[in-house]
């Protein structure tokens, strides 16, 4: 190292340890973020619930001041009753006034009529005066003329007669005057009389309304003064819910301190058997012919009048469920959709677990169970432990004492709820089982449904290192549904649809009243996973001996299916060949398989051209005819020409008789 001086060294040393510092700092840095990230990860489900008594808590308030608020109005309320009876009362008051004037011009009205009727009598002694006096200058003019002379006593007396006549006529004339004008009076006096008589009428209709209105608002007080009351309770309710609520966010507040102390013990509920049998005696070479042949004497025995391809397309379902992850019996209730799994399970030497659904089901932890934070302690259900007991997977563990045996769970009555929230992302892990390695840690995390993400070592807090805990369902574990078609249900979505086989039970040709019991027998043993995978055969020319003549005809209806827009993909080809490569018409009876082929086109294609129009399709719906005449199956034409023929002129799909 000649020629190099400390100087020169001693810049460089520093600078790499920055750098390694800065490095350092990095990876804490990565690790500290990772270690957070998984903390909130934690976090996030109590949050929400702290989230959800905050939101409840805020809504409480809110409805309380929506109460008060609507007790402030109910004032308003009041005080405008009390501006009606005010009114009411000038309108009492106006009336009164109205009626007194009218008994007044009454009384005016009288005065004035009798004063008429004296200036008529005055009037009249006036004119028998006047015709008294007319008479006797009519008898002193005659006279005079007999006479022949004029005296100047009876000239004198007919002047005087004269003046007293222009002087009865000038009080006549006034007479008349006074009476015009009392005639004219009375006239007034009747008109203001009248609308004295409309005011009063006016009033007393006003009063009226009035009176009608304020007993409508003494009505509406006291329901108010009754709503008044009860939602003084409600409030006061709301005031102890709001101080519960208060509690029960203290209370988690003080959980989110301490989360993360949650120990895998508390996990320990899914360790607990749900099936608790004696599995030594379990058959490994059971012959499937022998099988069916058990079923079917088993199905009769039994009270149930299923037909033969009915309960074989049931068992071809199920042998398929790699592919068709999901059985599904559709139809009418009462006709034994229920009952056949658990008959067909105990004939075949396969466990069995009935899940009643319920309407309030929304995500997948109504099927597996959730975590309690309250206990610390996780709440698993039946399904949960029995994944638990029939993990056929590397990383199953001690407790995956059946995992060597096939288990069918039943999802009774399924579309109560909407089968979306609670079983679609399940059935999708299913689906993809087929085309993973579960061997592969990464992969079998994929296809597992994760309960518990684990915990790192924390010393300080007294918590240990813990593994996640994953629930997996491998093909030893076996899906049927039922669902009812009424107005009370959910409708499979096509997502579903797709991933299922369904098979639709109709109403019975006869109703009888006859027994139906499944027997217990005491004999029975549980067939090996490994027996009930020999019966199950891979598609191909070796399996089907029509292989090409199908493959073909397959392929052209989803050309005719392509013009209606509505064709199918590599999935549901693949699930149909190997449904038809599973069917006892196939696999045991080696038949051509178009029969299984007719199986598949009234589950899968069918009721993709449920509601089409018939008329605007018809071209189609003919080559649809042709090409499922080929497949020679008389119930399938029968049930095809059924729908076209519709009423309701669109394509009503029902279903075929199995019979």
């Amino acid at each position: 190292m000649e020629g190099i001086s400390i100087l020169q060294v001693v810049p460089v040393t520093i600078w790499a340890l920055a750098v390694a510092s800065g490095l350092v700092i990095v990876i804490l840095a990565i690790f500290m973020n990772l270690f957070y990230r998984k903390r909130l990860q934690a976090l996030d489900p109590l949050n929400s619930d702290v989230g959800d008594l905050v939101n409840q808590k805020q809504q409480l308030e809110t409805d309380v001041d929506s109460i008060r608020d609507w007790i402030e109005s109910q004032k308003d309320e009041l005080i405008k009753l009390e501006a009606e009876r005010k009114e009411q009362e000038i309108i009492r008051a106006e009336l009164l006034r109205l009626e007194e004037e009218a008994a007044k011009r009454q009384d005016e009205n009288k005065d004035q009529i009798d004063e008429v009727g004296k200036l008529e009598n005055q009037r009249h002694l006036l004119v028998q005066s006047m015709e008294k006096l007319e008479k006797e200058k009519s008898e002193l003019e005659k006279s005079i003329k007999e006479l022949g002379a004029e005296s100047e006593s009876a000239k004198k007396s007919i002047e005087e007669i004269d003046k007293e006549l222009k002087k009865l006529a000038k009080e006549e004339e006034k007479l008349n005057t006074s009476i015009e004008k009392g005639n004219e009076k009375l006239i007034q006096i009747d008109k203001d009389y009248k609308e004295l008589e409309d005011s009063i009428k006016e009033a007393k209709e006003k009063l009226k309304d009035a009176e009608q209105q304020t007993a409508t608002m003494e009505k509406e007080l006291k329901e108010m003064e009754k709503i008044k009351r009860e939602r003084s309770e409600e409030v006061k309710d709301l005031d102890d819910k709001k101080i519960a609520l208060d509690a029960s966010v203290k209370t988690l507040a003080e959980k989110l301190k301490s989360i993360g102390t949650i120990p895998k013990e508390a996990f320990e509920s899914l360790n607990n058997p749900f099936i608790k049998l004696n599995h030594e005696n379990t058959r490994s070479n059971v012959e499937e012919a022998a099988a069916l042949d058990q079923l079917y004497s088993m199905t009769a025995n039994s009270g149930f009048e299923l037909p033969k391809r009915l309960q074989n397309a049931f068992h071809t379902s199920l042998k398929t469920s790699d592919i068709s992850c999901l059985t599904v019996m559709a139809g009418v209730s009462g006709t034994g959709k229920s009952a056949y799994p658990k008959l067909y399970a105990q004939s075949m030497g396969i466990h069995f677990l009935p899940l009643a659904v319920e309407p309030r089901w929304d995500s997948p932890q109504d099927l597996f169970g959730f975590l309690n934070y309250m206990e610390n302690r996780f709440e698993s259900t039946t399904l949960g432990r029995s994944l638990v007991q029939f993990d056929n997977s590397p990383y199953g563990s001690e407790n995956a004492n059946l995992k060597d045996q096939v288990l069918i769970v039943l999802l009774d009555e399924m579309n109560l709820a909407r089968i979306e929230y609670y079983f679609s992302e399940f059935l999708s892990k299913l689906e993809m089982r087929r085309n993973v390695d579960v061997k592969s840690l990464q992969d079998f995390r994929m296809v597992s449904t994760e309960i518990y993400a684990g915990s790192k070592e924390d010393k300080e807090r007294k918590i240990e290192k813990s593994d996640p805990i994953f629930l997996y369902s491998g093909s030893n574990i076996l899906f049927v549904g039922t669902m009812n078609e009424d107005e009370t249900t959910q409708s499979l979505s096509d997502k579903v649809i797709d991933r299922a086989n369904v098979l639709y039970f109709g109403k019975p040709d006869k109703l009888k009243n006859q027994k139906q019991q499944i027997s217990t027998d005491p004999n029975w043993a549980p067939i090996t996973t490994e027996n009930w995978k020999g019966w199950i055969t891979e598609p191909d020319a070796n399996t089907i001996s029509d292989f090409d003549n199908i493959d073909k005809l397959l392929n052209d209806i989803n050309s005719t299916l392509y013009q209606l827009g509505r064709p199918f993909g590599w999935r549901t080809y693949k699930a149909m060949m190997t449904y038809i490569s599973n069917h006892p018409s196939v696999s045991i009876e080696k038949q051509s398989g178009l029969q299984a082929l007719s199986d598949q086109v009234a589950m899968r294609i069918m009721p993709k051209l449920r509601g089409l129009d018939i008329s605007d399709n018809e071209d189609i719906f003919n080559q649809l005819s042709s090409q499922f005449q080929q497949i020679n199956d008389d119930t399938l034409e029968e049930a095809f020409r059924s729908a076209i023929h519709s009423k309701m002129g669109f394509f009503d799909w029902r279903g075929i008789s199995w019979k």
